[in-house]
């Protein structure tokens, strides 16, 4: 009896002591990720607050960022891939530039048994892990219904982001089906309609400048999918006092836009957590690279070569009446960041 005794001790010592090494072991490789975040424009107000959020949700877990930047170039965006996975990251989180020419990256990270995670912009015709981004067809549902409240009849113009971004296409297409059977009653006229090249402000400029010199009709609507174009588009209706836009929208909640949403030069732009999406990135990094089971997927979306597990956020609709419980509530911004100046 005393020898089973002894026997059964020893083997909850051993246990205990099996236990206590797998739990140092998980912690250790926790501790130890080192997470590549690629971003494609450090210049202006978005991909810099991602980066902030995204290294401030892994030093909480214990893991490391290794962030770049470039400027929309997407050559060199792949060759900083490959300088990322020669350092030993153990998962890549990437902003595409070109959402087409972005698998060869995903097929580098594959030779080095790397998983890779598409941020907020969708890696076409390739082998991606996961996704995890906004619902596209959310934010342009949202503009469109807004739209169409303002001004249920009158003529549109709508200005979608940059042709290489998946997000651009989603938005477009969900705009273009929204409006359609008012367009079909004669209800709305869409004026004109284009993408953006590399969703910058001043080619938003000079497109809306260019659709003003050749059209005499009222504007009474502006969509534009991002807070930048909005911005480019209001310079060039603001050098046409005679064009009195009702309708102006934007996304990103960028603080130009929110201080336009306040004086009434915006009407509408859509908010997507920034601490959600990098939070919930972050996680799956971290379980793709220790191991663990990866149960907060709630979709897929098919790149054209396979159906890739996603999460897919639920983006805001931000006007000048709940701004302080969208982005400030969310400490997006600080009060006095956004009413500072203008109070």
């Amino acid at each position: 009896m005393l020898t089973n005794y002894t026997t059964m001790t020893n083997l909850i010592k051993y246990l205990f002591v099996a236990i206590v090494l797998v739990a140092i072991s998980s912690c250790s490789k926790q501790s130890g990720i080192t997470i590549g975040f690629l971003m494609p424009d450090g210049e202006g107000s978005r991909w810099p607050i991602d980066q902030s959020y995204v290294e401030k949700a892994a030093a909480d877990k214990g893991a490391k960022v290794l962030s770049k930047f470039v400027l929309n170039d997407e050559n060199l965006q792949q060759k900083q891939a490959i300088e990322l996975l020669e350092m030993g990251i153990d998962v890549l989180i990437i902003v595409s530039v070109n959402a087409n020419t972005a698998a060869a990256m995903v097929r580098e990270a594959q030779k080095y048994n790397v998983p890779v995670i598409g941020y907020d912009r969708l890696i076409k015709n390739s082998d991606l892990d996961y996704f995890v981004s906004f619902e596209g067809a959310q934010i342009g549902n949202l503009m469109v219904e807004h739209a169409l409240k303002v001004v249920p009849k009158g003529n549109y113009v709508l200005l979608y982001g940059d042709a290489g971004d998946n997000n651009a296409i989603y938005i477009k297409d969900a705009q273009e089906a929204m409006l359609q059977p008012y367009v079909d009653k004669g209800d709305i006229n869409i004026v004109y309609k284009g993408f953006v090249d590399n969703w910058r402000a001043d080619n938003a400029y000079h497109m809306m400048s260019r659709v003003l010199s050749f059209t005499d009709q009222q504007i009474d609507a502006v969509i534009t999918g991002y807070d930048g174009l909005a911005m480019g588009a209001l310079k060039a209706l603001k050098e046409h006092p005679e064009q009195k836009v009702k309708v102006l929208t934007g996304q990103d909640a960028e603080l130009d836009a929110i201080k336009a949403l306040i004086t009434d030069e915006m009407s509408l732009t859509v908010y997507k957590s920034i601490r959600e999406i990098a939070t919930a990135s972050v996680d799956l990094a971290v379980k793709l690279a220790s191991g663990q089971r990866i149960d907060n997927v709630n979709s897929t979306v098919n790149n054209g070569r396979k159906d890739v597990p996603a999460l897919l956020l639920q983006p805001v609709a931000v006007q000048k009446e709940n701004i302080r419980a969208t982005v400030i509530a969310d400490e997006y911004y600080s009060e006095e960041e956004v009413y500072g100046s203008l109070e």
